[in-house]
């Protein structure tokens, strides 16, 4: 029998038939710069929120408005598809809302600490649901930032491994003879 010309499967340069997902980025990010996935605008509106939202108080911990606007800007990442992709919209409805809704002439993220309080204030008891809705959204992700803080938690008497520990011994006890 003659032998073919054709090279063997074994001398072929293997297929390119790679996903979108399983290529290299054409950019990336430099090492030092982290990756985001709110714009810069965004974590503005969101450090502005923040310092609306923050409790209050003599003993009350302070966190770094910087702090809000990275456990934000991690957990947009986590919402359903339409939600993170429509969070970025809702933050800008906010911001620009202010020169319909307030009125004002300046974005909300520029304005002063007090009239932030009100505008929130305003949005919180207002007659549409969207709004009322947008900002619970918005100031439940700014709380839960907060309240997930170790100082918050351990200003609150709060630990969670001590927390863990009671409730699964609660539980076993609760629960002992159903195992």
């Amino acid at each position: 029998m003659s032998e073919s010309t054709a090279p063997s499967p074994q001398s072929q340069p293997p297929a390119t038939t790679t996903t979108r997902a399983a290529q290299p980025a054409t950019t990336t990010a430099p090492a030092d710069e982290p990756w985001h996935a709110l714009g810069p605008w965004s974590r503005r509106i969101v450090r502005a929120l923040a310092e609306v939202v923050q409790p209050v108080g003599a003993d009350a911990p302070s966190l770094p408005l910087d702090e809000y606007a990275h456990f934000v800007d991690s957990f947009v990442p986590r919402l359903p598809r339409l939600l993170a992709l429509m969070f970025p919209v809702g933050l800008l409805l906010l911001e620009l809302g202010a020169f319909v809704l307030g009125p004002s002439l300046v974005p909300f993220s520029a304005m002063s600490l007090e009239r932030r309080r009100r505008y929130v204030d305003g949005w919180v008891h207002a007659r549409w649901r969207l709004r009322r809705d947008l900002i619970k959204a918005i100031k439940g992700l700014c709380l839960l930032a907060y309240y997930s803080d170790p100082r918050v938690g351990a200003r609150l008497g709060y630990t969670v491994d001590e927390h863990v520990a009671h409730v699964s011994t609660e539980r076993l006890r609760r629960h002992a003879r159903d195992l």
